[in-house]
């Protein structure tokens, strides 16, 4: 195993892992419009990279949108993968982005002068 391959598993954990992390915080979000339109989209990836798991020396890279942001094929008859893909989680950071607009431009609390009755 080279340097290459678990530089690149630990590339796609993170991208796992920040789109799990923004579809958590979607799903917890009180007053959130739209969550089940959120929670796929967190998992949406646009661009990132492609590895024989065979040929280490050689990543692809590729410009692409997809669902979902980590996914990998095995060689047939076992459970060694054989190409491993990652997308750079653009659905979490717009959904992250969406999670910051609503905290900060959310309805009026129930104390503030500007709420109507």
């Amino acid at each position: 195993m080279t340097l290459v391959q678990p530089a690149f598993l630990a590339v796609a954990t993170l991208c796992l892992l920040m789109s799990l992390a923004a579809c958590v915080a979607v799903l917890c979000e009180p007053g959130l419009r739209f969550k089940p339109v959120w929670v796929p989209f967190c998992f949406v990836g646009m661009g990132g990279g492609a590895l024989v798991w065979e040929a280490p020396d050689q990543i692809y890279w590729f410009f692409g949108i997809a669902w979902p942001t980590v996914s990998f094929s095995m060689v047939e008859g076992g459970w060694r993968p054989e190409l491993i893909r990652f997308l750079f989680p653009i659905g979490a950071a717009a959904a992250v982005l969406r999670l910051y607009w609503h905290r900060r431009h959310g309805a009026p609390a129930a104390d503030d002068p500007r709420a109507t009755s």
